[in-house]
């Protein structure tokens, strides 16, 4: 009968060091969380996103993003240099003055076409402001310009053939507003074959 209980007694002792034993490691090794398997999946998963080269976006973006900042100044526009104004044009020729129902009047010629002018009317961007025998006052803009009668008068000299012999003088000196009459009559005849030429040469 004393085996038997002693036998009992052991297992039971043993059983209660292997109980006494598994407590003890319980609780002097660490808690380990326990993961549930979607947790650790999504851990998995941003694990391989951080290595792997091909998810990541590449750095030269981040370059563009830097060459495109929105907060930094544009560059200033280049200065387009001014063009230079045109230049005027030509001035307008004196051909020949005339008189007509004693106002005298102007042959220019603008373009290589004469026509007759007044004072006031405007030819070649300009004004004539003054007609005298040999020279019109012409004005443009602000500029005032004195157009001689160089032409007619090379012409005119040039050609004395055609030039009106003289008037004999009557007996009796003339006075002087008959002098200045014919030496006028002259002149002017001078000046209307000159255009008539001109205006030949030009057509």
């Amino acid at each position: 009968m004393r085996n038997p209980l002693r036998l009992l007694n052991l297992l039971l002792g043993l059983i209660a060091v292997l109980i006494t034993a598994a407590l003890a490691k319980t609780w002097v090794a660490p808690d380990v969380p326990i993961q549930s398997p979607v947790a650790k999946r999504s851990l998995q998963e941003a694990e391989a996103v951080a290595y792997n080269s091909t998810a990541r976006p590449p750095l030269a973006q981040f370059d563009i993003l830097l060459e495109r900042n929105p907060f930094k100044q544009p560059p200033p526009m280049p200065v387009q240099p001014s063009s230079a104004p045109p230049p005027p044009p030509p001035l307008p020729t004196l051909v020949g003055t005339i008189l007509v129902d004693h106002e005298r009047r102007a042959i220019l010629s603008d373009k290589g076409k004469a026509n007759i002018y007044t004072t006031g009317q405007e030819v070649a961007g300009g004004i004539v402001t003054e007609i005298k025998e040999d020279r019109v006052i012409f004005k443009r803009g602000e500029t005032v310009r004195e157009i001689t009668l160089k032409a007619a008068i090379e012409s005119a000299a040039a050609t004395p053939a055609n030039v009106p012999a003289p008037v004999a003088v009557q007996s009796g000196a003339p006075d002087s507003g008959e002098i200045e009459r014919r030496r006028q009559e002259r002149l002017e005849m001078r000046q209307r074959r000159a255009a008539e030429r001109a205006t030949k040469g030009e057509q």
